[in-house]
């Protein structure tokens, strides 16, 4: 411990004399009958409170009282909040506005845009009505093509414009061994023969490679056979294309091939027929036709000639 100051010792009063027997003994000082340990600690708070009070008191000098600065304080802090307030509440309302403002627009563009896609629906719906009309007549047309083309392919085939190929018979024909000029096979027997496969049925007729057409000719020249102004020889091999299956029964019946196989037998033709399943018929060499106008040289005479040859 810490033993007191000198000087409070120093101060302390001293008995003039020692107590008379018998008497009580004089009451000492606070600070002596104070424990150590307290008095310490009382003294050095005073001199603390003391020591800050006066650098408190020297450092304001004639300042406010801390009451009235509180009160300033608290009016500059109310006055700042409710200007913070309106503030708030001034930016709050144009926000609304501004908002409102959006939304509405915002409305406008969705009432529009969705009248817009409500046209474009339209405006789908139309064309694919159109689309579907359209699609029909395409497959119209198509089907009218198919239909065109297969008349053209038939055409072409009983005109001998275009080469064919199919299944059906091959006939060989040729005169009798030995037989007299008047005996042998001549142009009106074959063209007998093929009147005779035209109305059994056959689609595409050649003798000896040439193809027969609407207008080929088959006619005797001196004693040689021409078709279509081409000659001929024996053996005579006509290739038809047809049914192979009734070909041959549908010519023995009808009336031209009646006509043929009677005269066969009369004058020893032979004749050897076989069914092939598939034959190749070239293009009919195609003359260009005539032109003859009433009253012309051509017209009168029964021949006809182009417009060309008469100048």
């Amino acid at each position: 411990m810490t033993p007191p100051p000198a000087d409070d010792y120093a101060s302390a009063p001293r008995p003039a004399s020692p107590p008379a027997a018998g008497a009580a003994p004089p009451a000492l000082p606070a600070h002596v009958t104070t424990p150590l340990l307290t008095l310490i600690t009382q003294r050095s708070l005073d001199e603390d409170y003391a020591a800050a009070a006066e650098r408190r008191t020297s450092a304001t000098g004639d300042r406010p009282a801390p009451g009235r600065r509180f009160a300033v304080g608290t009016g500059v802090a109310v006055a700042l909040f409710g200007l913070l307030v309106t503030v708030i509440g001034l930016q709050t309302q144009r926000d609304a506005e501004v908002d409102q403002l959006s939304r509405d627009a915002l409305i406008a563009q969705v009432e529009e845009r969705r009248e817009r896609v409500s046209d474009l629906q339209s405006k789908v719906r139309e064309l694919e009505v159109a689309n579907r009309g359209t699609l029909q007549a395409n497959a119209d047309l198509a089907a009218q093509v198919d239909d065109a083309r297969a008349d053209l392919e038939q055409l072409g085939m009983s005109t001998g414009s275009v080469a064919v190929r199919g299944p059906g018979v091959r006939i060989t024909v040729r005169s009798a061994a030995g037989a007299e000029p008047n005996s042998q096979i001549r142009d009106e027997d074959l063209a007998t023969l093929v009147d005779g496969l035209w109305h059994a049925g056959a689609e595409a007729i050649s003798i000896n490679g040439e193809r027969l057409s609407a207008t080929t000719g088959i006619r005797n020249t001196g004693r040689s056979i021409h078709v279509g102004g081409r000659p001929i020889t024996e053996p005579f091999v006509i290739n038809v294309i047809g049914d192979p299956g009734s070909l041959q029964a549908d010519l023995l019946a009808s009336s031209q091939g009646q006509v043929w196989f009677e005269l066969a037998n009369a004058l020893g033709f032979e004749y050897v027929p076989e069914n092939v399943t598939d034959l190749r018929l070239p293009a009919a060499r195609l003359d260009p036709l005539r032109v003859v106008e009433q009253g012309s040289q051509a017209y009168r005479s029964g021949t006809l000639y182009g417009e060309e040859e008469n100048e």
